[in-house]
């Protein structure tokens, strides 16, 4: 077995603590990342009038529901 001293100890344990919270917080981070792109994948803006909709019937030209304009569905931005 390995043998520590009192403050090794106290630095292997703070150590693993911080690492166990950082891998706790990147993977939250992928996790929410991965829920806004897929709220964001429906959705449509219209070039006419700028109004945003969700596409929930999956088709390739809906209709805007604002201004009755056919839109062509783009990958929205991120931004």
């Amino acid at each position: 077995m390995f043998r520590l001293e009192a403050h090794q100890l106290l630095y292997v344990y703070t150590g693993l603590g911080v690492a166990i919270v950082l891998i706790g917080a990147m993977l939250h981070g992928i996790s929410r990342i991965r829920r806004e792109r897929a709220a964001l994948r429906d959705v449509v803006k219209c070039g006419m009038c700028a109004f945003q909709f969700r596409n929930v019937k999956g088709l390739v030209h809906p209709r805007c529901p604002n201004c009755a304009s056919l839109v062509e569905q783009k990958e929205q931005s991120r931004l």
